[in-house]
């Protein structure tokens, strides 16, 4: 059976992104850190193909103890998945009420969350067999075409240093035959997106799989995509 690890498994997007990899009949490890009911409802279901792991990717110990339990059970992992972000809503501030300190939490999560994950797990990757790393992006990475926002420093800010990282890791690990993807998920109707978001959850997981099955070993193609397979803008 194939593997993959989705990071922020208990949100929306995550948990929806679980549900399709098991549909897909691989086994789901899945890092967050908070616990929920449905997450407790996925494991009763699918308890041979599901196991979570409360883990911060904010903080590097974390990560490397979540990675150390992880490499006792398993030798390989085919897929990881970074979706765990955050987004306070002191956000939307203007500037001259912006907490900047904010914003080290933010890019410890959203831009070296990924980072620290791949970094403790690359070789378990290495080891497997369709050897893919997925960095759930945003539009607000984009320096082309994020909305024209005028707040959301720390978020924009943190998505567009994640897509530098995808592109570096790509340059990096294409020898290896690593494939690296940047996707922007929609706007999410998710706790972090809003009740009002056009995007259902369960219809971007099945676009960021698609996207994983179609591009997982095609190391020349682009990067950076949309969850329905359109191209995007850095």
């Amino acid at each position: 059976m194939k593997r993959v690890l989705i990071t922020g498994v208990a949100g929306g997007l995550g948990l929806c992104l679980a549900k399709e990899f098991i549909r897909k009949s691989y086994f789901v490890f899945g890092f967050d850190n908070e616990h929920n009911d449905k997450l407790g409802l996925l494991k009763a279901e699918y308890a041979d193909q599901f196991e979570f792991f409360r883990v911060n990717t904010g903080e590097d110990k974390a990560v490397d103890n979540a990675a150390e339990m992880l490499k006792k059970k398993i030798d390989s992992l085919d897929i990881i998945i970074n979706a765990a972000a955050i987004l306070p809503p002191d956000s939307a501030n203007l500037l001259e009420d912006f907490d900047i300190s904010q914003a080290i939490e933010v890019f410890s999560v959203n831009s070296l969350g990924p980072l620290r994950i791949v970094k403790s797990l690359l070789p378990l990757v290495k080891n497997g067999e369709d050897k893919l790393i997925v960095n759930i992006s945003s539009e607000a990475g984009s320096m082309s075409t994020h909305c024209d926002y005028i707040n959301r420093y720390d978020y924009c800010m943190s998505k567009a240093a994640l897509n530098m990282q995808s592109i570096i890791l790509q340059r990096y690990l294409k020898p290896d035959g690593i494939k690296i993807l940047a996707v922007h998920p929609g706007w999410v109707r998710t706790r972090m997106g809003g009740w009002d978001a056009p995007v259902l959850p369960g219809d971007s997981a099945k676009g960021i799989a698609k996207l994983a099955d179609k591009y997982m070993h095609d190391l020349d193609a682009g990067i950076y995509f949309d969850y329905d397979g359109n191209t995007r803008s850095w």
